[in-house]
This record gives structure tokens, sequence and C-alpha cells, in this order.
């Protein structure tokens, strides 16, 4: 009998000892249905509306996993369970291939049982997520449509560069980007590469590990590229994935590609700033920490000096007895050591008008990193 408390995973291999191996790693988390070919995968997961997410193997005879998965991905009963491919294959040719049939994730044989349910889980709070904001998806997919068609395609271009200047993190930058191609009716993705880390950002909100992958690999693919609807604009901090451009204009399309290029051009160069600005608001707070050492150990370098100093005319005064000299002799030596400490506080209070001049550079890097 089902436990239908649990949430349901088709596992899909042809392989039955494979079957049992996926399903000893997660039996006590999810109930199982099992299929060992792509057509009763198809089959069972239009018929049991139960199926929470799909283990799908890549190479199985008559029908391989990516066009089970595509298959999937085209009937409206299927088309929004995630996908997970299950592989011994790893190459960017199955990662892409993978990606462009519509999977979610992508895991490799054998099969590690504690990697496997993470990526269940991630995947079933993904779907989750995308499920319960796809009303405000289509709110504003309708917004940015109205937004666009008054400005023009050129105004959203002028419009990300003006908005972008006002941007002060990576990622809020990343939303931006998707925001203002997504209204010229594109679907996107967008990474933000810095020395901090990475930052992906999709306009479903929630990306998938597979997408990721595929994103991270793109950064080397040249500028600009395009295969069938997905096009990439490509910078050395920033990769941009657009999943679909229009094929029947080509005219549209060349439009599209020269505003999205400069669009990009524009987001990599404030990318750059805002490193630039991290970097210097990191030095103005090492400036000041080091002034404000600086200046302590100017004070008690002054305060031993000064000590120093009546520690000197103490044991030259008690000396004097011994040495047999005369008055005038020791108010001679007397003004001599007298005259030097006056010098040593003079010199110090002129360490300190260089001090001043240190706080107003560190007073100007303030006033340049907030602007």
């Amino acid at each position: 009998m089902t436990d239908t408390s649990k949430p349901m995973i088709l596992v899909v291999d042809d392989q039955p000892d494979n079957i049992i191996l996926v399903t000893h790693a997660i039996r006590d988390l999810y109930s199982i249905k099992a299929a060992t070919s792509g057509e009763k995968a198809l089959k069972i997961a239009t018929t049991i509306p139960e199926i929470t997410l799909i283990l799908l193997d890549v190479i199985m005879p008559e029908m391989d996993g990516y066009e089970t998965c595509r298959r999937l991905k085209e009937n409206p009963l299927t088309s929004h369970i995630p996908v997970i491919f299950v592989s011994a294959m790893d190459t960017l040719e199955h990662v892409v291939s993978g990606y462009e049939s519509g999977g979610n994730d992508y895991t490799f044989k054998p099969i590690q049982p504690l990697v496997l349910r993470q990526k269940i889980k991630l995947a079933i709070e993904s779907t989750q997520q995308l499920s319960s904001v796809k009303n405000e998806k289509e709110m504003a997919v309708s917004t940015a449509m109205t937004a666009m068609t008054s400005s023009g395609e050129q105004g959203v271009v002028i419009g990300f560069m003006r908005k972008s200047l006002s941007i002060n993190t990576v990622k809020n930058l990343g939303k931006h980007v998707i925001d203002s191609v997504s209204q010229y009716n594109l679907n996107s993705s967008v990474q933000l590469r810095t020395s901090e880390g990475i930052c992906n950002v999709s306009k479903d909100s929630a990306m998938s590990p597979l997408e990721e992958e595929f994103l991270t690999r793109l950064k080397s693919a040249g500028r600009l590229g395009e295969k069938g609807k997905n096009f990439i604009v490509n910078y050395s901090n920033i990769t941009l994935l657009i999943k679909n451009m229009p094929v029947e204009d080509d005219d549209k399309r060349g439009r599209l590609r020269d505003h999205l290029a400069l669009l990009l051009e524009a987001a990599s160069a404030r990318l750059e700033s805002l490193v630039m600005q991290e970097h210097l608001i990191n030095v103005v707070d090492v400036a000041k920490q080091s002034l404000k050492q600086i200046e302590e150990l100017q004070m008690n370098h002054k305060q031993n000096a000064v000590g120093m100093m009546d520690n000197v005319l103490r044991d030259l005064e008690a000396s004097f007895m011994s040495y047999g000299l005369t008055e005038d002799q020791e108010d001679k030596l007397t003004d001599i050591v007298s005259t030097a400490v006056d010098d040593a506080i003079v010199n110090f209070e002129e360490g300190l008008k260089i001090d001043e001049k240190l706080r107003d550079i560190v007073a100007s890097l303030e006033r340049f990193t907030d602007s």
C-alpha cells in the first residue's frame, strides 16, 4: 500500500538492480513508484497526479532519458514535475543535453545516498516555491510588457543604465538585469562573478543546480553565442542566458541581440565599479584603524619622551653636587636640557599636522564611497 503521507518519487531505470539501490536510499522519506522504460514512465506520470519528482536514468533502450524528459515537459499534465537525471556520464555534452531537455538537476552513478537525498529535497522545495509565486510572475510580466510598449526597446537599455547607478549590491544588480530583460518578454538567468564568489539570479526566483552548472560552463563560450532559442552574452565577470529568443522574426532577433549586448556591457561596467567601491570601503576602514593606532602611538611617544626628559632633569639636578659645578654652570646645563624638551614637544606638534592631513584624505575617501 502506498504511503500517501510521503511525497511520491518515480524511479526510472532499465536495470532493476539500480531501482532497488535508489529505493533503499530514499524509501524512509518518500513513497516509490518504479518504471523500467521511458514509455512506462510517461504512462505512470500522466495517470498518477501524486508524482512529486522523477529520478530518470539517461541510458535506456528505445527511448533514452533525454527524450523521455522532453516528452514530460511537452505534456501539460507532467511539465511541472521536476526531473533529476541519474547517469554515469559526467561530460559537458551530457550536462548540456540534460539542461536542453528540461531537467532540473544531474547526479552521477554510483549513487551517493546523502547527495541524492539532498538533491531531491532541493528540487521539491524549488518547485513548491515556483508554484507559490506563479501569479506574481504573471503580473510582473504583464507590467513589464506595458512598460516596454510605452518606452520602446531602446528605452529599456537607457532605463537600465540610469537605475543601475543607484544599485549598491551584486545581487540587486543581477535582479535589475533580469527585470530589464523581462521587458522584452524574454526569460533569462544571469551569473555575476566577483572575487567574493558567484551570484546566480533567475527570472524564476529559484535556479536549478543544473542551470547553475550550465551558466558556470558558459563563461568560456565566447562573447556572443546562440543555439535555437538560447542566446548567450558573455563578459569576464557576467554571463546572461536568454531562453526564448524569437526565432521566427529575424529583424526583431537582430535588434534584441544588439540591445542585450549593450545592456550587459553596462551591467559588467557597473559590476566592476561595485567591486572597486567595496575595495575602497575596505581601504578606508583600514586607513581609519591605522590612523587611530598612529595617534595612540604618538600620544604614548609624547608622554614617554616628556617623562624621559623630566627624569633626565631630575637626575642632572641631583648630581650637580658631585660634579662641583658653579651655579651658572648648573643653570646652563638645565637650560640646554629644557630647550631640548621644548624642541621635542614642538616637533611632536608638527607631527600632529600630518595626522590632520591624513584625516582629510580618509574623509575624502569616505565621501567618495558614499556617493
